[in-house]
């Protein structure tokens, strides 16, 4: 009896279930549906050579009972074919929803039940001559036809829906069908050679070691699941509509030393190690000195962060690793409901949006992400796509607001305010777009463009034969801080003939600054090429004199809050104020009263001796020409008042 093909097919299957059932597995659902074809192969094989041991011993038994254990082994192979159809489409299903699921899965059980039944009814014939055995016969003939069907099903499912398959999969499930097919017609040419069922098993294979390995999902670095899967898992969770919470474990740092990278990765080794003791989530290693936790059952979430906790408070009692968590306190960004995000790009992105970047400056260890708070980034992240589109399509505009000079009674200067109009004629407000491009890094490119159409304000129109002395432009940190912001804004002022003397450059103080002493450097270069500078929004809450005696700034903007205040007759603001304005006179500095907007504010102020008036009580920000004609109107007027 001829049968070694069967025997080595089932020593694949049997080794490839073992492996595959020793893995870890995310428990998706083409992963069940893998494994399912797996043991459907099995019976499959076994069948196969049971079929060959009753033909081979057929006078043993009556022949119903051989034909019976035949057609099993036929039947067998229909299910095989309809297990690979299901697991070609189990990703198809996921995509496209349940109901589709249902209706295209009752439509090929139906046909495979079909197809079992021809099977059963149609007569069936075997052969054997001592050393050649085979069936043969219509209900071997159906047999052909029906799996020839699912093997033409699963490869144009695969051709035709490639766009929600991974590409991997497709060519794999095409590969295994093309092995399966060639091996079919050769046997049925030539009988004797009893090769389909081993045909399974080397797709099997095939699948195995292309797509379906579990240890591909995992990290070779801690053997969690990897980062490269954790969209993957996400995506199934939400196509299947399931309820789950995620936690993510991050790490606040003090600094960038080697020793802290040592601290960081002896940390993470440790902490990865304890975790395989948490059986109430999958776990992700995401590459980036994060564990990310995703809670199937929601009701497991606080009690692992609990378990977790008095882990850390545990071992940092070992003198081998203390310092280790005491320098790296865990971070935790937690969301218990998931569904607050539509998907697992925005369940990703709301997570990178918390990453702790204040290194070690978080008071709290732990930021809880509600359903607001998803609202909040998905806003933001509206406001990103209108910056960028009005960049793309040249809908960024900028308006200048007159700044009123009290010693020669004419506006003198303007400050220069960006303003994004929106397609249907709205403008969207600079506190809604400024931070977001700032938090996003497009503050840069947004700068450009606006510096570019100041400049070509300027040239075109030679603004100083009218009284305008300077216009101040705002300076993001992040340009500020930039080692070629130098560079680019001096070649600006050359790419337009521009004299340096009619730009002040206006820096907002600031909390986030990194590299002050980049900043300083770049300042003094600038100024000694004839640019000046201004402090806006001095006195606002992170304000400290330190920008005053290092930075060569000559105009300090009062913070609009502050001057608020003082009209409240706050006593704390008023004594505050009176000091910053004799301060900055002391010192050589001009003074700015922002937000003025009525003509008590702005007697008050100038009997305070403040240098400039700027605000709604002269003018809000205007377009171009409606600046330009307010300025011819008025500095006259004011002059010979």
């Amino acid at each position: 009896m001829n049968i070694y093909t069967q025997v080595c097919g089932l020593v694949i299957i049997a080794l490839l279930l073992f492996f595959y059932k020793k893995q870890p597995t995310m428990g998706l659902s083409s992963e069940r549906k893998f494994k399912i074809t797996l043991f459907v192969i099995l019976a499959c094989v076994i069948l196969d050579i049971a079929s060959c041991y009753f033909i081979v011993y057929s006078r043993k038994y009556q022949e119903f009972i051989v034909i019976a254990i035949c057609k099993l082994y036929l039947i067998s192979l229909h299910t095989v074919a309809f297990s690979a159809l299901g697991y070609s489409v189990s990703d198809l299903f996921e995509f496209f929803g349940s109901a589709h699921e249902k209706f295209l899965g009752l439509c090929y059980q139906v046909f495979c039940i079909i197809g079992v039944i021809v099977t059963v009814y149609l007569p069936l014939h075997y052969y054997y001559d001592g050393q050649t055995l085979y069936t043969y016969g219509p209900a071997a003939i159906a047999t052909y036809i029906f799996v020839a069907i699912y093997i033409l099903s699963i490869i144009l499912a695969a051709m035709a829906l490639r766009k929600h398959l991974k590409e991997k999969k497709v060519y794999a499930l095409c590969l295994w069908m093309t092995i399966w097919s060639i091996s079919a017609i050769i046997q049925f040419l030539n009988p004797k050679l009893l090769i389909v069922s081993f045909a399974s098993c080397i797709g099997a294979l095939v699948m195995y070691f292309e797509l379906e390995n579990p240890q591909s999902s995992l990290s070779r670095r801690t053997g969690h699941f990897s980062s490269a899967v954790i969209h993957e898992y996400l995506d199934y969770l939400y196509q299947t509509k399931q309820n789950f919470s995620a936690m993510r474990i991050s790490f606040q740092t003090t600094g960038e030393s080697a020793d802290e990278n040592k601290l960081l990765r002896q940390t993470i080794e440790m902490l990865s190690d304890f975790l395989f003791s948490v059986d109430t989530a999958k776990i992700f290693d995401t590459a980036e000195g994060h564990f990310l936790l995703i809670f199937e059952n929601t009701d497991f979430l606080e009690s692992t962060k609990y378990q977790i906790s008095t882990y850390f408070q545990a071992v940092e009692n070992n003198s081998d690793v203390g310092d280790a968590i005491t320098l790296l306190r865990p971070f935790y960004t937690i969301i218990p409901d998931c569904t607050i995000s539509d998907n697992a790009d925005e369940l990703m992105m709301l997570l990178a949006n918390y990453i702790p970047s204040n290194k070690g400056n978080s008071s709290n260890n732990e930021v809880i992400v509600t359903a607001e708070t998803m609202k909040n980034v998905r806003r933001q992240k509206d406001v990103e796509k209108l910056v960028v589109e009005a960049m793309e399509n040249d809908r960024i505009e900028v308006h200048y607001q007159p700044i009123f000079n009290i010693a020669t009674n004419t506006f003198s200067s303007a400050e220069a305010l960006v303003r994004i109009k929106l397609i249907d004629g709205t403008y969207l407000q600079p506190n809604e777009f400024i931070p977001v491009a700032e938090l996003t890094g497009r503050i840069i490119p947004l700068s450009d463009a606006i510096y570019r159409r100041t400049l070509s304000f300027i040239k075109s129109y030679h603004i100083e034969r009218i009284g305008i002395q300077h216009i101040e432009l705002n300076l993001s940190v992040k340009q500020g801080e930039s080692p070629t912001f130098t560079t680019k804004i001096l070649q600006m002022l050359e790419d337009y003939q521009i004299d340096p003397e009619l730009i002040n450059l206006e820096i907002t103080e600031t909390s986030s600054l990194r590299s002050k002493e980049r900043l300083h450097e770049n300042m003094k270069k600038l100024e000694e090429h004839g640019l000046c500078f201004s402090l806006d929004d001095f006195g606002s809450g992170s304000s400290n004199l330190n920008y005053i005696i290092d930075m060569p700034v000559s105009i300090v903007k009062l913070d609009k809050l502050l001057s608020d205040e003082y009209f409240k007759d706050n006593d704390k603001a008023i004594a505050i104020v009176n000091a910053v304005i004799e301060m900055a006179h002391s010192i050589g500095l001009k003074i700015v009263a922002e937000g003025i907007e009525t003509q008590d504010q702005f007697d008050a102020m100038k009997a305070l001796g403040v240098d400039f008036i700027q605000g709604f009580y002269f003018s809000k920000p205007l377009p171009e020409h409606e600046f330009l004609k307010f300025i011819q109107d008025n500095n006259l007027k004011y002059m010979y008042q």
